[in-house]
C-alpha cells in the first residue's frame, strides 16, 4: 500500500514539473510576442535589439529544447524505475528453480491468471511436471489455485502481483 502511495506522489511530482516547464515556456513566448508586437506598433520592427526573424528562430529552438528537456527528465526517471523493477523481479526469482521461474514468468505475463494447460503451452513442460510445480508453489504460498469448472485457474498471490506488476 505504501509503495502505491509513493508511486502516485512521484507521478504527481512529475506532472507538476512538466506543467511548470511548459508554463515557463509559455510565459517566455508571451513576453517575447508582446515585445515583438510593441516593436511593430512603434514602427521599430527592424530596429529591435533582436530582429523579428531571429526572434521566431530563437523561440522555435527554445520550444524544441524545452520539450526535449521535459521529455528527457520524465522518461529517464521511468526508464530507471522500470530497470530497477526488472532487476528486483529477476533477483526475487533467483530463489526458485528454473522450472518454477518459467511458471511464475508466465503468471506475471498473464496478470489475471491462466489455466494449467496454458502454463504447459507457455513453458513447454509436461502436464505432470506443471502439476508438481504448482503444488510446490502452493506450499510456498506463492500462488493460488481456483477451480474453474474442470480446469484450475492459477494466479499469483495479491501481494506478489503488486510487486511484479
Amino acid at each position: 500500500m505504501k509503495s502505491i502511495i509513493f508511486k502516485e506522489r512521484k507521478i504527481l511530482k512529475d506532472i507538476f514539473l512538466t506543467v511548470g516547464i511548459i508554463t515557463g515556456f509559455i510565459f517566455i513566448v508571451a513576453f517575447s510576442s508582446l515585445y515583438v508586437s510593441d516593436a511593430i506598433k512603434n514602427n521599430n520592427a527592424c530596429g529591435c535589439v533582436i530582429p523579428i526573424p531571429w526572434m521566431i528562430l530563437i523561440l522555435s529552438s527554445l520550444g524544441i529544447f524545452v520539450g526535449s528537456i521535459a521529455y528527457y527528465t520524465i522518461a529517464s526517471k521511468y526508464i530507471k524505475e522500470k530497470k530497477a523493477i526488472n532487476k528486483d523481479i529477476n533477483y526475487t526469482l533467483n530463489f526458485l528453480d528454473n522450472n518454477e521461474k518459467q511458471v511464475i514468468k508466465s503468471l506475471i505475463e498473464n496478470k489475471e491468471g491462466i489455466s494449467q494447460s496454458q502454463i504447459e503451452k507457455a513453458t513447454g513442460l509436461h502436464k505432470v511436471k506443471v502439476h508438481r510445480i504448482i503444488n510446490k508453489l502452493l506450499q510456498k504460498d506463492i500462488i493460488e489455485k481456483h477451480s474453474n469448472g474442470k480446469t484450475n485457474k492459477i494466479v499469483l498471490k495479491q501481494e506478489l502481483k503488486e510487486i511484479f506488476t
